[in-house]
């Protein structure tokens, strides 16, 4: 359950980003449309909302908040190196991490 809260942090923050224009040209080569900017930033944050629900359901309610909030620091840094280092593996990264941890939550 922590990894899928870690990757929809990932994902979240991953949205947020590109719903930047400074970011979205930097990976994609051109800026956003206003509408595509816009929608990036909501579902971002409703990922990084939807983030919490795994992390309190493994550990409660203050121990849970407490490991996002951790997750959100973690995932933060691994997108700013990304962003400096290796800026387009960003969008599969965010896209096939979610995917890839559902299968782990069956065990």
């Amino acid at each position: 359950m922590i990894g899928l809260s870690l990757v929809l942090c990932f994902s979240g923050f991953s949205a947020l980003c590109l719903g930047l224009a400074r970011h979205h040209e930097q990976v994609f080569g051109r800026k956003p449309a206003q509408r595509t900017a816009w929608a990036l930033r909501l579902l971002g944050w409703l990922l990084l909302a939807c983030a919490i629900v795994p992390a309190v359901m493994a550990l409660g309610m203050s121990v849970g908040l407490a490991c996002w909030a951790a997750l959100l620091s973690l995932a933060a840094a691994l997108l700013v190196l990304l962003l400096t280092y290796r800026p387009r593996l960003i969008v599969p990264l965010a896209l096939g991490a979610p995917p890839l941890v559902l299968p782990f939550l069956l065990f």
